[in-house]
C-alpha cells in the first residue's frame, strides 16, 4: 500500500464532503477514522480482521453469493447412508454330516438358483424358489465321497470331485450322470469353470484343464504347487486363473500361456495354506486371497503388476471370501477361533462389522445368482442365509424368513 497516496486521497474525499463552516480534518485523522470504520474489534479492542476496501453494496453482494453457493452445495450433497448389517441369519438349515475339512469345497449356488450341498457321502440339490430338495447322488463306498462341487456358468451342469480322484458331470435338469472324468491320482478338492473348460485341483498337487465338449479331453496339466491344490478361481472374464495351495502359495495363470505351464505370478507372502480366493467383480486385475490358521491375513493383489496392494491380519483363519457385487465390500468367513463372518470396505479394508451365529469354523461361502443373499456352511453343521449384501431395489427376494430346516434329520431322514 502507498500510504502517502491513500492519505492524500482520503483527505481529498473528506474536503469535498465537509460543509463550508466545518473544521477540516488532517489527512492522518481522516485516514484513522476510515480505518476504524472498517475494523472489527474483539473484546479487548484489538482488530480481528481488516475488511477489503469495498463499498457496502459490494460486500452485501459477495455475502449473498456465498449464501447461494452454500445452499446449492447442501442441496447437491449426497449423504452416505448408514450401513446396516443383519443381526442374525435370514434362514438356517441343518446340514448333518457336513465334513469338517478346510481343504474341501462342498457348496455352490448355480445360475438356475439351485444350491448344491455335499453332506457326507451324499449330494443334495436345494431349489431356492420352492425349497424343494432332491438327492442327486449317494456313494456306496464309505471311502469315496464328494470333496468338491461347482456349477457351470449356465447352471445346467454340476461338476463333482471325489475322494477317489474321479470327477463326475451331472445334468441338473434330468438328474442324470453325463460323464466321468479321470486324470488325477488323489482326491479332487477344488473345481472351477471357464465356459467349456473345467479346471480341477487335487491332493496330488496338479491342476488339470478339462475340455468337457469331448470325452476324456484335457487341454493342459499345470504343475507349480508342491502340495494339495485347495483353491481355484477363474476371473470373471475367463482370462486368468488363480490357484491356492497347502504350500502357502498363490499362482496366477494367464489363459493364453497355460499350455506351457508357465504361471504369470507366484505370490509367497502367506504363511499358511491358501484356500480362499476371490476375483473383484469391478476391477478385473484385482484378486483377494486369505490364509489359514498361522497366517490369518487377507491380501489384495494387483495381478497386472504382481504387487500386494493391501494386507490385513484378521485375527483368525480365513476360510472363504466373497465380493459384494453392488458395493465396494468383501465378506470373509473365519475359523479358529472366532467362527464369524466379517464385512470389509474396499480398498481401505476397514472392518464394517461381523455376522455371528455359527459355533464352529465357517468353511464355505457362496452367493445367490442375483447377489442378494450369501450362504455360509460351517463345521457346526449349520447352513445360514444372510442378507449381507445390498442389491438394487428391483431385486426380488430369494430366501424367505422361514427358519424351518429342510435339511433336518426329521424331514430328510439322512443317516
Amino acid at each position: 500500500m502507498d500510504l502517502d497516496f491513500a492519505g492524500a486521497a482520503l483527505c481529498e474525499r473528506g474536503l469535498k464532503k465537509q460543509p463550508d463552516n466545518s473544521v477540516v480534518s488532517t489527512p492522518k485523522g481522516e485516514y484513522k477514522r476510515q480505518i476504524e470504520e472498517n475494523l472489527t474489534l474483539d473484546s479487548e479492542g484489538k482488530p480481528k480482521k481488516m475488511l477489503p476496501f469495498k463499498s457496502p453494496s459490494d460486500c452485501r453482494r459477495s455475502l449473498l453469493l456465498v449464501d447461494e453457493m452454500m445452499e446449492e452445495r447442501e442441496k447437491t450433497r449426497t449423504i452416505k447412508p448408514i450401513r446396516h448389517l443383519p443381526t442374525s441369519a435370514d434362514q438356517i438349515l441343518h446340514g448333518p454330516k457336513l465334513i469338517d475339512d478346510y481343504y474341501l469345497n462342498l457348496i455352490d449356488w448355480g445360475k438356475e438358483n439351485i444350491l448344491a450341498i455335499a453332506l457326507g457321502r451324499s449330494l443334495y440339490l436345494w431349489k431356492a424358489e420352492t425349497h424343494e430338495v432332491q438327492l442327486l447322488l449317494m456313494s456306496e463306498n464309505d471311502n469315496d465321497y464328494p470333496t468338491s462341487v461347482a456349477w457351470s456358468g449356465d447352471g445346467k451342469t454340476l461338476a463333482v470331485g471325489f475322494a477317489t480322484s474321479q470327477i463326475e458331470l451331472w445334468d441338473a435338469m434330468s438328474l442324470q450322470l453325463v460323464r466321468t472324468i479321470e486324470g488325477h491320482s488323489l482326491r479332487v478338492g477344488s473345481l472351477s469353470w471357464n465356459h467349456h473348460i473345467l479346471t480341477s485341483g487335487s491332493h496330488d498337487a496338479s491342476i488339470i484343464n478339462h475340455d468337457v465338449r469331448s470325452a476324456g479331453g484335457s487341454t493342459s496339466h499345470l504343475h507349480a504347487h508342491s502340495e494339495e491344490v485347495c483353491g481355484l478361481k477363474w476371473s470373471g472374464g475367463g482370462e486368468k486363473l488363480a490357484s491356492g495351495g497347502n504350500d502357502n502359495l498363490v499362482h496366477v495363470w494367464d489363459s493364453s500361456t497355460m499350455r506351457s505351464s508357465r504361471y504369470l505370478h507366484r505370490f509367497n507372502d502367506h504363511s499358511a495354506a491358501v484356500r480362499a480366493l476371490a476375483w473383484c467383480p469391478f476391477k478385473s486385475n484385482t484378486l483377494a486371497s486369505g490364509g489359514g490358521t498361522t497366517d490369518r491375513c487377507i491380501k489384495i493383489w494387483n495381478v497386472q503388476n504382481g504387487k500386494c496392494t493391501k494386507s490385513i491380519d484378521t485375527g483368525s483363519q480365513v476360510c472363504a471370501l466373497e465380493w459384494n457385487r453392488y458395493q465396494k465390500e468383501i465378506l470373509s468367513a473365519h475359523g479358529y477361533n472366532q467362527n464369524q463372518l466379517s464385512l470389509w470396505s474396499y480398498p481401505l479394508m476397514s472392518k464394517i462389522g461381523d455376522l455371528t451365529g455359527h459355533t464352529a469354523r465357517v468353511l464355505h461361502l457362496c452367493q445367490s445368482p442375483d447377489g442378494s443373499t450369501v450362504v455360509s456352511a460351517a463345521a457346526d453343521e449349520m447352513i445360514c442365509f444372510w442378507k449381507a449384501f445390498e442389491p438394487p431395489p428391483s431385486s426380488s427376494k430369494m430366501v424367505d424368513h422361514d427358519r424351518d430346516s429342510i435339511f433336518s434329520l426329521k424331514r430328510m431322514h439322512i443317516r
